[in-house]
């Protein structure tokens, strides 16, 4: 239909109105007029059935059945009337009266008595006071029950069934009519239409020629042609169109007077157009320039302050092995190693920022025991609030999982950092430290009783290098934990809020997903060594090993000198990787320290020089730089390294990886009764292992490099059981030499043996 004429469209229009109108009407009068003779037909059946009674009404009485039949005879006049009964006062047929010329096949005329058409209809049978009389509709007939009354009783009942054909006659021509009055307005309709829909299609016509005209010649000056009178909704189309036309002729007047500066226009727009985008690349190269620049710094500062911090806590290292030293300058020894520890903490805090806001911090989940991870946790700041006088509260959801996947780490970073400043800025009260574990989800919540948080501060407090509190709390901060704690919930996929009121408390509450594990193990075999001393020569025709260090910064060779020499080892420097490459060429050492950045040549290229020498593929180069950035090390990995050590240098770690790469044999410390340190230690074990929680406060101790708290630990240990007194004296050992990550690893092995 969308692709018929208007002109056809407005008949079928009008066809389809009218035809539906009559249709309508049509219908509506032949089944008015159907009730109507219906309704007529039941009552003339009833005057009828009440004729055939009135004159039945003797022979029922004197029980005269040839009078009845008689009487019901002339029926046979009526060709309607199918079938009779009489039925005597008892219900039972008394006479009847069969349409013999009727062909319908009807097995009423075989039922006996007036109880068999209720039972037929299935309807009840009225109670003989109320019986007034009855029809009954079917598809080819309807049947009528009429009582004989005489002197106010009952004495029998007229049945009459009479046929429809009158009914279906009646609808029939009725129908017939309709359609004769449907096709004579049909046609009636088409003509007036045919005439009438020029009032509408000649407007549409006329502005479809004009608007073919515009299309072909392109000219405007055209116009469609309109009737004198027409104010109406095509007369107004017809004068917009115009104005249309009017409007466009105008505008096309005026553009071919722009047309000639056109040129100039499209060169201005060029050049603004290039001008935007030069700046914009120069603003783009800026922002990226500041970027490098930013990382630049980072790398540039890391080196810088770890450079120095590698000569200081190398030589407390060094210092604290000196037996000749008075405990008041031990003391002094373990406040350059708490500062040094200290400010690298802080560069590491930095470090973190910066790699957050860079993307560049990864989480690394693993399964763990949560249990142990968080009864270590609270007995630690159990402890440390003790020392504060201050109370504190652990309470956990009894449902919590035994194990969960997530970051052990970051996870154990968020919650010290929450909890560690609840207890800075507590100065009496209570902490309380809550888990709750929910499908999944696992709720912790710090509040404490302390100095609170303003409301302007609140958003604040989450910044970089932002502190909130009186002058004293904020001198004991650096104000990055909150702000790395943020970060990190949020790449957690967690959520961080926090409620305080000032001078009252704060509660920090996080909510994270963390999937629990069915069955996880956790054992770390890491075998402790005690002090070391030198090393077993495993050859005769071998004097020692030979250790070439490689770093431009003398301070650096020197603690690498001074922490190997006094082992056994032959040990010899380079200035830069020049220098480096000509002696491990001539001297053909062992095991080779490369520092990364240094002038000239940088430990890459000389790793690489390095190993184009046939008679040095094989020795062990390990990469001790201040270089904290994971491209570094896996730049010098893929360069030849065969290891890492972040700077500053921890004597444990770097002998760790020389026993790995050289299977060394060393010799330990003695102790004053002459003997082996291994040997006692192998005794002292079996009388009596940390348990898991307390392995888990050391850890926790350890990581935080909390070395008086270490050393309080320790002490309570010593006190609390006799049997632990050996294991005691193991961390007293440790956290002397600043052996934090040997502690770790300790505290690692018991919490996995529990778990």
């Amino acid at each position: 239909m969308s692709n018929l004429s208007i002109k056809n469209k407005l008949r079928f229009i009008i066809l389809g109105t009218s035809a539906v109108v009559l249709l309508l009407a049509s219908f509506a009068v032949v089944i008015g007029d159907l009730i109507t003779f219906r309704r007529q037909m039941v009552a003339d059946l009833l005057v009828l059935a009440d004729m055939v009674g009135t004159n039945s009404i003797a022979g029922l009485t004197f029980n005269d059945s040839l009078t009845v039949e008689e009487n019901i005879a002339g029926l046979k006049a009526n060709s309607h009337i199918v079938l009779v009964h009489i039925f005597a006062k008892d219900g039972t047929k008394f006479v009847s009266y069969v349409n013999e010329k009727s062909q319908l096949d009807n097995m009423e005329r075989y039922f006996t008595t007036v109880n068999d058409y209720y039972t037929y209809h299935n309807i009840p049978k009225p109670e003989k006071d109320n019986f007034k009389g009855d029809y009954f509709w079917e598809s080819i007939h309807v049947d009528i029950l009429k009582p004989i009354i005489f002197k106010n009783k009952i004495i029998g009942t007229v049945y009459i069934q009479s046929d429809i054909k009158a009914l279906k006659d009646r609808f029939f021509w009725g129908a017939m009519l309709v359609v004769a009055v449907m096709f004579v307005s049909l046609l009636l309709a088409f003509g007036l239409a045919s005439r009438l829909q020029r009032v509408i299609t000649t407007p549409i016509y006329n502005l479809l020629k004009t608007m073919k005209a515009v299309s072909e010649d392109e000219d405007y000056s055209h116009r469609a042609p309109k009737k004198a009178k027409a104010h109406d909704e095509l007369g107004n189309l017809v004068d917009g169109f115009n104005n249309m036309l009017t409007k466009i002729e105008m505008r096309d007047r005026e553009l071919s007077h722009y047309h000639d500066r056109l040129s100039e226009m499209v060169e201005q727009r060029t050049a603004e157009l290039q001008r935007r985008t030069t700046e914009l690349a120069q603003a783009r190269d800026e922002a990226l320039a500041a970027n490098k620049a930013k990382s630049a710094f980072l790398a540039n500062m890391s080196h810088e302050l770890r450079t120095p911090l590698n000569g200081i806590l190398g030589y407390a290292q060094i210092l604290i092995r000196d037996k000749s030293l008075s405990t008041h300058h031990k003391e002094g020894v373990d406040v350059i190693q708490r500062s040094g520890e200290y400010l690298l903490t802080l560069i590491s805090d930095i470090l973190d920022l910066s790699k957050v806001e860079a993307g560049k911090l990864e989480i690394m989940p693993t399964d763990f025991n949560f249990s142990t991870f968080f009864n270590g946790i609270a007995e630690l700041f159990k402890m440390r609030a003790s020392q504060r006088e201050i109370a504190f509260v652990y309470k956990a959801d009894a449902n919590l999982p035994t194990a969960i996947h997530a970051d052990e780490k970051r996870l154990r970073q968020i919650l010290i950092n929450l909890l560690g400043n609840a207890i800075k800025f507590t100065k009496q009260g209570t902490v309380t430290f809550k888990v709750d574990y929910n499908q999944g989800k696992i709720y912790f919540g710090v509040t404490d009783t302390g100095i609170g948080i303003a409301k302007d501060e609140l958003e604040r407090i989450f910044l970089p290098f932002q502190q909130s509190g009186d002058i004293y709390h904020k001198a004991e901060g650096t104000g990055l934990g909150l702000s790395i704690t943020k970060k990190l919930v949020n790449m957690m996929g967690g959520e961080l809020h926090v409620e305080s009121v000032l001078g009252e408390g704060s509660t920090f509450g996080i909510t994270l997903n963390l999937p629990a594990v069915e069955d996880s193990h956790f054992v770390q075999s890491v075998a402790e060594k005690p002090v070391i001393i030198g090393y077993k020569i495993p050859h005769a025709q071998l004097k020692s090993y030979k250790i070439l260090v490689i770093d431009d910064q003398l301070e650096n060779r020197i603690v690498l000198l001074n922490l190997l020499t006094p082992l056994g080892f032959e040990m010899l420097e380079a200035v830069d990787g020049i220098d480096g490459v000509d002696k491990a060429r001539e001297w053909h050492p062992d095991l080779i320290i490369m520092d990364l950045m240094m002038p000239k040549m940088d430990g890459f290229e000389a790793t690489s020089q390095i190993r184009k020498i046939s008679e040095l593929k094989e020795v062990p180069i390990i990469v001790a730089s201040a270089s904290v950035f994971e491209y570094d090390h896996q730049k010098s990995l893929k360069a030849g390294c065969n290891d890492f050590m972040d700077k500053p240098i921890k004597e444990g770690e770097l002998l760790e990886l020389m026993d790995k790469y050289l299977n060394l044999q060393w010799i330990y410390e003695e102790c004053s009764d002459g003997k082996n340190i291994s040997d006692v230690q192998e005794k002292e074990q079996v009388l009596r292992e940390p348990s898991s929680e307390q392995a888990s406060i050391l850890f926790n101790l350890a990581m935080m490099g909390d070395i008086a708290g270490i050393e309080a630990f320790a002490e309570e240990l010593e006190q609390s059981d006799v049997l632990l007194a050996p294991f005691a004296k193991k961390i007293s050992t440790l956290v002397n030499h600043f052996e934090l990550e040997k502690l770790q690893e300790i505290a690692q092995q018991y919490i996995g043996e529990s778990g």
